[in-house]
């Protein structure tokens, strides 16, 4: 070996890169067009592989495999043909070395991304991409040059092209045209070249949906109703078609920044029942809270919450003991319970709010009370208005006579009347919408409120969980909140009829909260104003009068001798007025008002006015005297 030789071996340096040159004249064919139009037609594949065929055989290039011929679009690269013909060269160790192609926009239309592929073929591989259409020679640099200002071109066009299209798109959606794939439950059609957007069979019945959401129905039990009806649906689509106002008839669009406008394709529900649905989602208390399976054995999640942080509790399993617990999102607070013991306390906090089967009808007649005092201003504007409509009517019958039958009024007058009219009696009937508080059937709903109210802690605990979480949330529309510290529940808002319910049921725990007689709200058929009011008040009376005069061996009967004291205040006190007609138990409530005696005396006092059947009619009462 020569001294140059051994230094050449020691001392020699290579490129760390070097371009590999391909020698083999096999190849590989791809084409594709960018849309299914023009696939069914089949017109441009057909050119590109009759061009890039004829190609090969001027060139003595032989064609081992063809990949694409389908519908591509090249502005992205992650395209399925595009990647299985990359995987075929770099797979095949230099046997490949052209890929032939009908243009350079044909290959790719990225730009820079394509000038990257590009390059790693041609140096890695030795793979160069000719355009049968465009030939250029990559072996050198001006070759190359040319090369990438083609791909570059590619996406300046696929980008112009963007721009007019997007312009275009703009302004259709301004218009109120939906210009992309409609939402599920609709069809595009196309009648006398016109083309609409209607309703579809699986829209007709994805109304139905609306409707049941707005009765109450959770997403799981309406999604099982619709795939039983045979629309497909999931959990995270339903969501998206409730907060879409495309069903309501309008066009919100990102082109639009923004801005939404009036559609003018077919409406499935009116803009008033996606928003009542809307406001049904959004004052959910599970609104916004990562979505875990419904589980029964903690159907207090996320209902109840943390006393000190506010938070929503959360449910999990120890799988070693198979134990349930709730505990509180908040990092650190440590509050966990176990959920055997939260459904306990749950369950004693249902009993107090359970009706007495003894107080039943005096409850009725409360609830009756209080249901027309309630709606008392309704009932009067309803008839207030149904007496403007017909004035309305007959102004709007004295206009068309005097226009079209005696001619003693112009066009231009009639027109501005009959717009005026028009307008008030529109009015009119919205604002009477709002008054249709007539219930039909008062008595029996009562019934059923009643009837519910004396079984509260055993449905819950023997429900499922669509059963639970419904209880739950018509007892305590907020929720409630666990006080550790404590041990018991708190709450800041309860079902305004359970609690008129409630409070006459005489348990302790209601006058801590406000709601016993003792308290407001007080009995919406008793005097306001202490003993003597300065006003008449409005009296409602029992819908029978008294049949016994021999009221105080039956009082001291009913209350067994507790409080013959308290008795006697109400005796001495009756017997005081000079009033055809006594009032012995508001007397008595009187009395136990004054005196701030436990409350069940007063559902006791109230019970025996239904037992007596007392009309409750005495307006002025003497200031009560102690007695013994």
């Amino acid at each position: 070996m020569t001294e140059e030789q051994i230094i050449a071996n020691r001392f020699g340096r290579f490129g760390k890169r070097e371009v590999k040159q391909s020698t083999s004249n096999l190849a590989v064919m791809y084409t594709r067009v960018s849309g299914k139009g023009q696939f069914d037609k089949n017109e441009s594949l057909e050119t590109q592989r009759k061009s890039i065929e004829e190609y090969a055989k001027r060139n003595n290039l032989t064609i081992v495999s063809a990949f694409g011929d389908t519908y591509e679009s090249a502005k992205t690269d992650a395209r399925k043909e595009f990647q299985r013909m990359l995987s075929f060269v770099n797979t095949s160790k230099g046997k490949i070395s052209t890929i032939l192609v009908y243009k350079m926009t044909r290959f790719s239309r990225t730009g820079g991304k394509a000038i990257s592929i590009a390059d790693e073929l041609r140096e890695k591989h030795g793979v160069h991409i000719k355009a049968v259409t465009e030939p250029i020679d990559t072996s050198n640099a001006s070759g190359v040059l040319f090369h990438d200002m083609q791909l570059l071109f590619g996406r300046w066009d696929n980008d112009q092209r963007k721009q007019v299209a997007m312009a275009g798109m703009k302004a259709k959606f301004e218009k109120g045209i939906w210009v992309v794939k409609p939402p599920q439950g609709y069809d595009i059609v196309r009648t006398s070249g016109e083309r609409k957007i209607v309703v579809n069979a699986d829209g007709k019945k994805i109304k139905k949906a609306w409707e049941w959401k707005l009765m109450g129905m959770k997403n799981e039990e309406i999604i099982s109703k619709l795939q039983a009806i045979g629309v497909k649906m999931y959990k995270q689509q339903l969501h998206k078609i409730f907060i879409n106002p495309f069903y309501c008839g309008l066009v919100s669009h990102g082109m639009l920044n923004g801005k939404v406008v009036e559609g003018v394709h077919e409406k499935m529900i009116s803009k008033e029942t996606f928003m009542k649905v809307n406001e049904v989602i959004s004052s959910s208390p599970k609104f916004g809270v990562p979505h875990k399976a419904e589980d029964v054995n903690i159907p207090l999640k996320v209902f109840i919450k943390c006393s000190d942080c506010n938070q929503p509790f959360t449910g999990y399993i120890v799988k070693k003991k198979n134990l349930y617990y709730y505990k509180c999102r908040t990092n650190g607070c440590k509050c966990n319970k176990s959920a055997k013991e939260m459904h306990r306390l749950f369950s004693e906090e249902l009993e107090k709010y359970e009706v007495k089967p003894d107080l039943t009808e005096a409850i009725r007649i409360e609830l009756e009370s209080t249901y027309h005092e309630m709606n008392k201003d309704s009932v009067e504007k309803e008839v207030i208005l149904k007496a403007r409509i017909v004035e309305l009517t007959k102004d709007i019958e004295t206009l068309e006579e005097k226009h079209f039958i005696k001619e003693e009024m112009p066009k231009e007058t009639y027109d501005r009347f009959r717009v005026k009219y028009t307008k008030e009696f529109d009015k009119i009937r919205k604002e009477m919408a709002t008054c249709g508080i007539s219930i039909s059937n008062l008595k029996e709903m009562i019934n059923e409120a009643i009837i519910l109210c004396r079984n509260l802690r055993q449905l819950w605990q023997d429900g499922g969980i669509a059963m639970k979480e419904g209880l739950q949330h018509l007892l305590f529309p907020n929720g409630l909140v666990y006080d550790k510290k404590n041990g018991a529940f708190r709450t800041s808002e309860i079902n305004f009829i359970i609690a008129q319910i409630a409070r006459h049921t005489g348990d302790l725990a209601l006058i801590k909260k406000g709601l016993s007689s003792l308290f407001e709200p007080k009995s919406l058929s008793a005097e306001r104003e202490g003993f003597e009011p300065s006003i008449p008040l409005r009296v409602y009376k029992l819908s029978r009068l008294a049949h016994s005069t021999t009221l105080t061996p039956l009082l001291l009967k009913i209350w067994g001798g507790k409080c013959k004291k308290l008795i006697g205040i109400a005796v001495f006190c009756t017997y005081s007025v000079n009033s055809p007609r006594k009032d012995w138990v508001r007397c008595f409530s009187i009395c136990l008002r004054v005196s701030f005696f436990p409350s069940k005396y007063i559902s006791l006092a109230t019970a025996a006015s239904v037992v007596i059947s007392l009309p409750l009619t005495t307006p002025i009462l003497a200031k009560p005297s102690l007695v013994s």
